[in-house]
This record gives structure tokens, C-alpha cells and sequence, in this order.
């Protein structure tokens, strides 16, 4: 059991210290600024900034190389 534990506990540091599950800074701020010009965000231009289609806080949301736009304005980064 605490094999697995320390397993668990090293799959999520790779997670955290990886960079490979980053959009690049340019993709981030293309994907935050389309989504200032959103009607479907609310509190746009802000940190706090929300999707009212899926719920996201978009400047999370926007850090995420496999994420996407759930009205198809912004295409999932390729690398």
C-alpha cells in the first residue's frame, strides 16, 4: 500500500514539474483575449473571468495545451 502511495505520489510531481501540459505563453494569451470579446464570459478581463458555457475559469483553462474552446473559438494547441 505504501508502494502505491509513493508511485501515486511521484506520477503527480512529474504532472506538476512537467511542461509538456502547458500551452505556450502566446497561445495563452490568444485564447484569453479571444475570450474577452466573448458575450458568454463573465467578469472578462479579470483573473476571475468564467465560462458560462462549461463553467471554467478561463485563465486556468486557457494554461492547458489539451484544452478547447466549448463554442469552437479557439482550436486545442499542437505542439
Amino acid at each position: 500500500m505504501l508502494f502505491g502511495g509513493i508511485l501515486i505520489g511521484r506520477y503527480f510531481l512529474y504532472i506538476y514539474r512537467s511542461t509538456e501540459i502547458y500551452a505556450l505563453p502566446q497561445e495563452q494569451m490568444n485564447r484569453l483575449k479571444i475570450c474577452d470579446g466573448c458575450d458568454r464570459v463573465s467578469l472578462a478581463g479579470t483573473m476571475a473571468r468564467r465560462c458560462k458555457e462549461c463553467g471554467c475559469f478561463i485563465a486556468a483553462k486557457s494554461r492547458l495545451l489539451n484544452q478547447e474552446c466549448p463554442l469552437g473559438k479557439w482550436d486545442e494547441v499542437q505542439n
